[in-house]
């Protein structure tokens, strides 16, 4: 993952995670990578309240997930969330790893646009406030 920034987060697989094959879910990774975004987002202080606050919201238009191997039942997962590409949108990359072997579990990406919350318009290209938040990052 060639990232401008990344944070990582973890999680532990509960009961309510599993499909009826003692596996987690498909659907449940994209829980997971919310979490990772959520560890990020924190970390370049552009949390989702931060957002409100500067008037945009980033909702997902695109996501992609790419399964590996399952997770199981108590396992523990590491979760890394990068920003790969940040100009007219977000891109956001993610791997989920086993925290015990290291194998890779799962990869992927959601793409998010920003949305001025007042008028509901799209924004073309990155708001002022993301370049800011981004800018110790940047070379």
């Amino acid at each position: 993952m060639k990232a401008i920034v990344t944070a990582t987060s973890q999680i532990k697989v509960q009961f309510y995670d599993l499909d009826p094959m003692n596996i987690v879910w498909h659907g449940n990774y994209a829980r997971f990578f919310e979490i990772g975004r959520g560890a990020l987002l924190d970390k370049i202080g552009y949390n989702y309240m931060a957002m409100k606050e500067s008037g945009y919201a980033w909702p997902v238009i695109d996501m992609h997930i790419r399964y590996y191997r399952p997770l199981e039942l108590r396992q523990t997962a590491e979760i890394t969330a990068g920003i790969t590409e940040w100009e007219n949108r977000l891109k956001i990359s993610y791997l989920i790893s086993h925290m015990e072997t290291g194998k890779k579990i799962t990869s992927g990406h959601t793409v998010h646009v920003a949305l001025d919350i007042q008028s509901q318009e799209m924004q073309w290209e990155t708001p002022p406030v993301l370049r800011e938040k981004l800018s110790p990052y940047l070379p």
